[in-house]
């Protein structure tokens, strides 16, 4: 059993403590900044990240950490490991008390390539405590019950998921006119504002597909993860190949994902 896990045990543990900090936060007045690319930090972001870098420290001394509010600049050394750390997935959802957010946490290690791996990965939903969890080759979980996508629907027929994170001018405008295009061929497409708990959606078949840029690898590493052990692909928008900091992804099952990216690209 994957929760008899020392890595499930672990994962989950600091998830949840970071989780409940958070949810001591939500609904009550924070104090709450925007950063240069106009996204948003808040206390409990900062309260969060303390959680588990803290966590980090203690239980993996010496390991590199790259998180969002903190430590971006890592030594690529290969073979050796670095954690990647979004201590709020949503904070603009939090701070406006809307209850889609999320913890993410990826220990990865640095490749050949010195690109970054994920071969452990949690997302934490502290509101509906679910927690989901994946190890490389060991599959994906969703509280402790194994994920295997079974479902393959065409486009047409397909929930899909997206964000625009905090584009304006010309890049907003891309993707307005991409929400178009692809809005009139599938089912419904939803915008939920936490990519990595989108990512978690699409691993445990909520969601057929997602597609996104704009993003850093503390938005996707955890998340991707998931989305491959559950049996999805994982491709990049705008390269060949992809990797957890390459700033856009598109996923899910194979032969919608191919029809949606051909869309995309269009």
């Amino acid at each position: 059993m994957m929760t008899e896990s020392p890595n499930y045990r672990r994962l989950a543990e600091v998830s949840q403590l970071a989780g409940a900090c958070l949810m001591g936060y939500f609904r009550r007045d924070l104090t709450v900044t925007a950063k240069e690319d106009e996204s948003l930090v808040s206390e409990a972001d900062l309260a969060s990240e303390k959680v588990i870098l803290d966590w980090i420290h203690r239980e993996f001394p010496g390991e590199q950490i790259l998180s969002e509010e903190n430590t971006k600049d890592i030594k690529r050394i290969v073979g050796e490991y670095v954690w990647v750390v979004d201590p709020l997935d949503g904070t603009t959802n939090f701070v406006n008390g809307y209850p889609f957010f999320c913890t993410s946490i990826a220990r990865c290690r640095v490749a050949d390539s010195t690109h970054l791996v994920p071969i452990q990965g949690a997302v934490y939903d502290p509101v509906r405590k679910d927690f989901f969890y994946a190890e490389l080759g060991e599959g994906a979980y969703w509280n402790g019950e194994r994920l295997r996508l079974s479902r393959n629907r065409l486009l047409k027929d397909s929930f899909l998921v997206t964000g625009f994170y905090y584009n304006k001018g010309e890049d907003l405008a891309r993707d307005i006119e991409r929400f178009h295009h692809v809005a009139q061929v599938c089912q419904s497409i939803r915008r939920d504002g936490s990519a990595a708990l989108d990512l978690a959606y699409v691993a445990c078949g909520i969601y057929d597909l997602f597609w996104e840029s704009g993003l850093s690898a503390w938005d996707v590493a955890a998340g991707t993860l998931l989305v491959k052990e559950a049996g999805a692909e994982v491709e990049s928008l705008d390269q060949e190949g992809f990797h957890v900091e390459g700033r856009s992804i598109i996923c899910g099952t194979k032969d919608s994902l191919h029809e949606l990216l051909t869309l995309l690209k269009g």
